[in-house]
Formats: structure tokens, C-alpha cells, sequence
């Protein structure tokens, strides 16, 4: 096993652990008790789960991606048998059977599977030159559909809709005419109606609804949309201050530590505090691309646009939800929503990046 060069990626890191102190400060917010300390329980798991993060991070920072390529189709192939087995063997949690219980702790898998699935694309992509073929373009949508379908059933239609970015940017990357996306495109626009009278269950179709119409029902579907643009909108240029929080203190804003935690940073920082939380994903992402621009092989490249398409998705969607732009599908805003799987997960894929990143210095 090769190990990467010793540039380590600072600002990266130091950009993973902000949001990852935002998070830790939100989550014990929105879950705080006036009898408790001022981080909650649910905080000092969050701050648990940043600290493994961040070992993550810099164990797969130190591994050299060409290794971590080398282990693609093993990591691949064992990520498809678990989320097959999930739905056999998972209990249903909020309708889904997603996680894996351990007692301790539970693990959603398709979160560390986002990762892998960038790394086996970029792999597959990287292995030829040359334009993309209709055939690779088949394989590669095979590559990111299947775990897609897995994740579908069971069912996560939120963690689904993050992998069209993904698609879309390596097959850009790999060459694809831009009318080959259109042509895909607007396959897609004449699925939708099959999508809606044969796929949708009633409350997923009600959720859209809600979207462009949330006052249809107020006290239902459109209530987390309600309550949440009030959050949003209370919050004004500085916010009510951390721990003040009305819509999330008395408990009107539901999933205000999970899906809904932008909402929270909204009321209680205002303007600002959303500034500053995009700020810093807008510099996280903008390294990652620029790490690709500088990688040192098509490789890299692939992997670091993949990891930044599919957590610029996963932001766009969960910020979407949280205005009322986009229906609630259960997207966690990365690093600041309340769960292991996800943060640790960020910070894998971001290691690889830095991966890349490091192994510019290093001699073929």
C-alpha cells in the first residue's frame, strides 16, 4: 500500500471541521433541555461523530486513491449486498427500512455508499480514453443505477435524487455530445407522468403538492414547509440568538435536528449565519473542483468531480426543502444534520479528494 505525499489538504479539513462545529452547536440547539447542560445529548454524539469523521478523513487522506481504486469493485460489491439485505433484515424506522441497528448506534449504509459508487465510477471512467460510447455511457448508468434501485426500495427516494449530479457531471466529464443529455433529458420529462400514476405512493405525490401549494394542508403535509419557511423568515439579518429559537425551542418545526436544521441556523443566526454556512460549503466545493483541475490523472479528476456533484446536490436539495422550493424528501444537509452515517460518510469522500489532492506531489 502506497501512502499519499505529506502535503495534507489544511483548508479542506479546516472548512470539514467548521461545518462540523456549526452542526454539533445547531443540533444541541434544536434538541436542547432547559434542565441539561448547554450541549445536549444528541450534540455530544454529533461532536462523537465528528471526531470519527475526522479520522476517517485523514486515514483516507493518507492512502494513496490509486489503492483506493484497486478496491473499488470489492467496496462496490459489498456495498450492493448490504443494501439487498437491508430490506430483509432492517426493521422499519419513519417507514423506511434504511438502517442497520446496532444498539449503540444505527448506520445507514447508503450514506458511505455514495462514496464508493463515485469511486468505482471514476474507476470504470478512468480505465479508457477517448470519447464516451453509447456503451459506457450504459455501463456507467448501470454503475450508479443499481445501488440507485437498491436505495429506492427501501424506500430513500431523497438519497436518490442526490446521484443525478453525479450522472450527469462524470458523464459530462467522460465526454457525452450535450445532445445526448437533452436525448436523456427529455426521456426523463416523459417518464415522469409513468412516474406519477405507476411509481409515487399517494403521500409522496402529496408532498409535491404541498410544494406549490402548502396551505392545502396546513396542520399536514404542508405543516414542516410552514413551519419551516417561518423559521427561515423570523430569523431576519442577524437571527434571535443560539438557544433562542422559538419554532424549534417549542417544538413547531418538526425534524428540526435532522432535515430541518438549516431552518434552525436561519431563525437563531439569521442571514448571516446562513452566509457563513454556505460560505464555507461554496469554498469546500470550489476546492474540490479545483483539486480535479490540478489532479495528476483522469482518476482524480473523476473522483473529485464526483464527490463535489453529489454533495452539491445533496445541499441544493436539503436547502431547497428547508425554503419550500422542493418537496421533503429526507435529504440531510451534510456535516449539520443530526446523524453518524452522514457526517462520516462527508468526511470519507472529502478525504479522497484530499487524496487526490496530496498525490499530485507524488511521482507515477
Amino acid at each position: 500500500m502506497r501512502l499519499a505525499g505529506e502535503v495534507g489538504d489544511r483548508p479542506t479539513l479546516l472548512m470539514l471541521l467548521a461545518l462540523g462545529v456549526i452542526g454539533v452547536i445547531a443540533v444541541s440547539s434544536a434538541t436542547h433541555d432547559p434542565g441539561g447542560g448547554l450541549i445536549s445529548r444528541e450534540g455530544w454524539r454529533q461532536l462523537v461523530y465528528l471526531v470519527i469523521g475526522l479520522g476517517v478523513y485523514l486515514v483516507a487522506e493518507r492512502i494513496d486513491y490509486h489503492d483506493w481504486a484497486d478496491s473499488a469493485w470489492f467496496l462496490y460489491g459489498a456495498g450492493l449486498i448490504v443494501l439487498a439485505a437491508l430490506p430483509l433484515v432492517a426493521r422499519p424506522i419513519n417507514g423506511a427500512r434504511a438502517w442497520i441497528d446496532l444498539g449503540v448506534f444505527r448506520i445507514q449504509p447508503s450514506e458511505p455508499m455514495k462514496a464508493v459508487v463515485v469511486l468505482a465510477a471514476a474507476t470504470f471512467l478512468a480505465a479508457t480514453a477517448g470519447k464516451l460510447s453509447f456503451r459506457r455511457l450504459v455501463t456507467l448508468g448501470a454503475l450508479i443505477g443499481i445501488p440507485v434501485l437498491l436505495i429506492a426500495l427501501q424506500p430513500d427516494l431523497g438519497t436518490v435524487l442526490t446521484f443525478v449530479p453525479l450522472f450527469v457531471a462524470l458523464a459530462w466529464l467522460a465526454g457525452i455530445r450535450p445532445r445526448v443529455l437533452v436525448v436523456l433529458a427529455l426521456i426523463g420529462a416523459l417518464l415522469l407522468p409513468v412516474m406519477w400514476f405507476g411509481v409515487l405512493k399517494d403521500y409522496q405525490k402529496e408532498r409535491i403538492i404541498t410544494v406549490f401549494d402548502p396551505e392545502r394542508d396546513p396542520t399536514g403535509t404542508g405543516y414542516q414547509v410552514i413551519q419551516s419557511r417561518i423559521a427561515v423568515g423570523s430569523g431576519g439579518f442577524a437571527g434571535k440568538g443560539l438557544f433562542r429559537g422559538s419554532q424549534s425551542r417549542l417544538d413547531f418545526l418538526p425534524a428540526r435536528q435532522t432535515d430541518f436544521v438549516l431552518a434552525v441556523i436561519a431563525e437563531e443566526t439569521g442571514f448571516v449565519g446562513v452566509l457563513v454556512v454556505f460560505g464555507l460549503y461554496a469554498g469546500l466545493l470550489f476546492r474540490a473542483f479545483r483539486t480535479a483541475t490540478v489532479a495528476r490523472d483522469r482518476l482524480g479528476t473523476f473522483i473529485a468531480v464526483g464527490v463535489a456533484s453529489l454533495w452539491a446536490g445533496q445541499i441544493f436539495v436539503n436547502a431547497g426543502m428547508v425554503a419550500g422550493i422542493l418537496p421533503t424528501i429526507g435529504v440531510p444537509l451534510p456535516l449539520l444534520s443530526y446523524g453518524g452515517s452522514s457526517v462520516i460518510a462527508t468526511f470519507l469522500a472529502f478525504g479522497l479528494v484530499a487524496s487526490v489532492r496530496s498525490g499530485r506531489y507524488v511521482n507515477a
